[in-house]
Order: C-alpha cells, then sequence, then structure tokens
C-alpha cells in the first residue's frame, strides 16, 4: 500500500491485515502492529515467566520429590505401582509445558510460521484430546481393549 504525504512516498509491507494462524494468538497479532511493540513484547515474556516457567519449574520440583521418595521405597511393587500412578499426569504435563515452552521461548526467526502454528495446535489441540486418552490407560479394561484392537490389526501376534 502506498501512501503519499506531500511528496513522500510511504511503502508499507502489511499485505492484508490477515492474522497468518488457526487463531489469534499473540505472536501472529504482534506481527500486523505498525507501531513499536517492545513494551508490549517485555510484558508477554513476564506473564509468559509467570503464567508458564513459574508453575512447570514447580511441577518439576514436585516430580523431582516424588521421584526421591519412590526411589527409597523398599518394595519394588510398591515403587512400580507409585510410578504407574504418576506417569499419566506427567506425561501429560510434559506434552503440554514443551510444546508451549517451544512456541513462546524461542528467538522469533528461528521457527517458520508452520512451525509455530504446528507446535501451537499441538499444545492447544492435541495435547488436550491426547489428556483423556492417556488417563483411561491406566485402566486395565481399556488396555485389555486396545490389546485387542492391536491384535486384531497386526493379526494373530501376541502382545
Amino acid at each position: 500500500m502506498n501512501q503519499d504525504f506531500s511528496g513522500i512516498v510511504i511503502q508499507t509491507s502489511l499485505t492484508d491485515g490477515r492474522v497468518n494462524h488457526f487463531f489469534c494468538d499473540s505472536p501472529p497479532v504482534i506481527a500486523l502492529v505498525c507501531a513499536d511493540t517492545s513494551l508490549f513484547e517485555l510484558e508477554a515474556l513476564t506473564a509468559t515467566v509467570l503464567f508458564i516457567l513459574f508453575p512447570f519449574l514447580l511441577i518439576l520440583g514436585s516430580y523431582v520429590r516424588i521421584i526421591s521418595t519412590i526411589s527409597r521405597m523398599p518394595s519394588a511393587e510398591g515403587k512400580q505401582k507409585a510410578f504407574s500412578t504418576c506417569s499419566s499426569h506427567l506425561l501429560v504435563v510434559s506434552l503440554f509445558y514443551s510444546t508451549a515452552i517451544l512456541t513462546y521461548f524461542r528467538p522469533r526467526s528461528s521457527t517458520s510460521p508452520e512451525n509455530k502454528k504446528l507446535l501451537s495446535l499441538s499444545y492447544s489441540v492435541v495435547t488436550p484430546m491426547l489428556n483423556p486418552i492417556i488417563y483411561s490407560l491406566r485402566n486395565s479394561e481399556v488396555k485389555a481393549a486396545l490389546r485387542q484392537v492391536i491384535r486384531k490389526a497386526l493379526g494373530p501376534q501376541t502382545l
């Protein structure tokens, strides 16, 4: 778009004002802003640290204590049961936080817009969709049904 201000031509590179994303996430919207966004980016980084990194570190610290407590248990069966109880939550938390941290803590130029969309899709859609599946796999009846489906799909091989 060209604008003429008393003989000075200003050419803007903004194409059509569309957000190159599948939802209005902050980074793609900020890319459309024509003003200085450094203060907003600093506030966004601060909020990200408070709402993503700080809870992640608390959860990580909790799991370090849980694992150290479990490792001191005398019974191997008790250790297995305790790890089994924690593993589904740890998997869901790891999936969510790893994709969120990869999305919001990467430098602007290091990732293509398509990869950023994929990471955002992963933490906003895929992880919540996998959540009930991961937690239901703790149920022995669900595990047995899943084994039966896999056996039918793979043939007479045993699992």
